[in-house]
């Protein structure tokens, strides 16, 4: 327990919607943090009882640090994730997506970078990802570039510079920001985070097959290990 308060409270901000599959691996990825201080923020429509329903149960079967937020169903990406901010109890916010793959070690990871830094930042970012398209079986690695989703950032920062009312590049204005103000520190380490094609997402099959061209695929022990912990389903929540 001292151990946690050596540490800020991140805020993990989890937007979802009507599809608790996404959502349980969203909380499992989460559980699995050796980050000590932490709590996960469900932001979903009031009238998905999915979400809310396996919420309940996870919250009865563990101890894990949930906060709730029950939106309008017509917000956008950009205005669920400023509600959530607003809301939430962390000195600092990460955003957590509910579709994408979270190694144990980010959170601790992404903040201890900061400290580690010589000019002390107050966001990090990271430049490389995997790439896992599920439909069609491909694992890469990404090309050099600052991606939104796996942004953490002191609080206070995203509520004076909030994501814009949008379902896409609704965080690009803040990030542009945070890397002109010199806030922003640009993490290159590419195996803890996952971002993963399924069919269901907000950009295109197109649009994912254009961040794979001319990516070499990982070798075969590299790619199925990524697979097994993005693929993997979790027996109990402890």
């Amino acid at each position: 327990m001292i151990r946690k308060y050596l540490y800020p409270l991140i805020s993990c901000i989890c937007v979802t919607a009507y599809r608790p599959d996404f959502l349980l691996k969203a909380i499992i990825y989460f559980d699995s943090q050796n980050y000590p201080n932490r709590e996960l923020v469900i932001s979903y429509p009031k009238n998905d009882q999915a979400s809310k329903d396996l919420i309940s149960t996870i919250k009865q079967k563990s101890e894990l640090n949930i906060f709730v937020v029950e939106r309008q169903s017509d917000l956008s990406l950009g205005m669920a994730r400023n509600q959530a901010v607003r809301k939430c109890n962390g000195d600092y916010i990460c955003i957590w997506d509910d579709d994408d793959w979270h190694r144990e070690v980010r959170l601790m990871y992404q903040y201890t970078v900061l400290r580690a830094v010589r000019q002390k930042r107050e966001a990090s970012i990271l430049t490389k990802v995997i790439l896992y398209d599920r439909v069609r079986d491909l694992v890469s690695i990404s090309d050099s570039y600052a991606w939104p989703g796996t942004l953490l950032c002191k609080k206070e920062l995203v509520l004076a510079h909030p994501y814009i009312d949008s379902d896409l590049s609704e965080g690009a204005n803040l990030i542009k920001y945070l890397a002109s103000s010199q806030y922003l520190h640009y993490y290159e380490e590419h195996n803890i985070y996952g971002f993963i094609y399924h069919g269901k997402n907000i950009f295109t099959a197109d649009q994912f097959s254009n961040l794979l061209k001319d990516k070499p695929s990982l070798n075969q022990d590299s790619k199925h290990w990524f697979i097994r912990r993005a693929d993997r389903q979790a027996q109990v929540i402890k």
